[in-house]
Parts: structure tokens; sequence; C-alpha cells
């Protein structure tokens, strides 16, 4: 069993300065814990964004895999640990993975060719919780694991993550209509991740990630 948490940064400086912070913040908050942070698609052997949206953290997920890792969580650019991380690596033994949801719903910010693929009427779309893709755990030894990770990487795969903002979530569209095909549930409001700036006050006891806009 290895545990690992891996983010990847585009050649952007603002990413590049965020993978910093996150790194920073995982010193004292993920002991025994391995931190994998790349810079650039290339890196990892993605595809550039523009070419294929947020295909590089499906790409540097895998890199890991291939490393050897079986508990993987993936973490923007934009988190950072505000307090010990091992909690949510608890949860994904348990699982076999860890989202938290955004709050949306997927009817508002899915295309129709995301919704078709998986069969997915736009009425009932509106009534499925959206998760937030920035933070997300798989443990690869696990059935529902395996499944939900190798279903968001062939949606990669598929070019489904591909699509306009304005009515597109990319991978994070993709994984939400993924869960809901099997039927993962998941805590709709963020519960461990708070959206707050660096000097706001944490809204409650069980935060342990901290999400802020780059």
């Amino acid at each position: 069993m290895k545990k690992c948490i891996v983010s990847l940064a585009t050649k952007n400086s603002r990413y590049v300065d965020g993978l910093a912070r996150l790194s920073n913040s995982l010193r004292d908050n993920a002991s025994g814990i391995d931190f994998l942070g790349f810079i650039h698609e290339r890196s990892v052997g993605a595809p550039l964004h523009t070419e294929n949206n947020y295909a590089f953290k499906v790409y540097t997920i895998q890199k890991a895999i291939d490393a050897g890792y079986t508990e993987i969580l993936w973490l923007d650019c934009s988190v950072w640990a505000v307090a010990p991380i091992q909690p949510l690596f608890d949860i994904i033994s348990e699982q076999g993975y860890w989202f938290e949801g955004n709050g949306c719903w997927l009817g508002d910010y899915t295309n129709d060719v995301t919704l078709e693929y998986y069969g997915i009427d736009r009425e009932v779309a509106k009534e499925i919780p959206m998760i937030q893709s920035g933070f997300m755990g798989f443990d690869t030894r696990t059935v529902s694991g395996s499944e939900l990770w190798n279903g968001l990487k062939s949606a990669c795969e598929l070019g489904l993550f591909n699509g306009d903002w304005a009515n597109h979530r990319h991978d994070q569209s993709c994984l939400s209509a993924i869960l809901y095909s099997y039927f993962v549930k998941f805590n709709h409001l963020p519960e461990y991740v708070q959206y707050a700036g660096l000097y706001d006050k944490q809204s409650n006891d069980s935060i342990i990630l901290r999400c802020q806009g780059l």
C-alpha cells in the first residue's frame, strides 16, 4: 500500500506559485504520504490543456499509478492543507474513493454530448449533484475506486472533457455523470474543504483543505 498526493501546474506562474504553496502546506500535514508535484503537461506526457481540457489530471494520476501508488489524492494548485490529510485517506481506504460536491447541478454545467453519452436526460441531470474535481481520491485496489478511475480515464480518452466553460465543466462534468451511473453518493456541499482566502476564519473544525482562486 502506497499513498500519495499529486498535483500539476501548467506553465502559468500563478499555478506554479500555487503548487509551491500546496507543497509547503503538506510538510506538516502529510506525514508518511508522498507528494508528487509536476510543472507543465509534458512532464507527465499529457496533451496540452488547450488540446484536451484537464487531461493532465488523468495523466498525472496515471503516472502515480505506474509508480506503484495505490491510494491517490489529486489536489488542484488552488488548494492547500490546513490540517492533517490522513482523515481523507482513511475515507479513501474505507470507501475506495473520496469526493465532495460543489453545490451545483449536473444539468446546468454539462454539454449535450456528455449527457447523451451517459444516457442522462437533461431534466434528470438538473437534480444530479456535481462534485468538485479540484480534489478527488481513488483507491485503485478496490472495485469501486478502480471502476470510477477507469471511467474517468475513458472519458478523457474519448474527448468528453472538452467543451465550452459556459456550459461544461470538463472532467468535473464527466466524473459527476460517472458517479451517478454507479449510484455513488457523496455530500452535496463541501465538508472537508473550505472555499476561502488565506486569512479567512476557518468555517468549522472538520476543514482539512482550503481552496482559493489563483
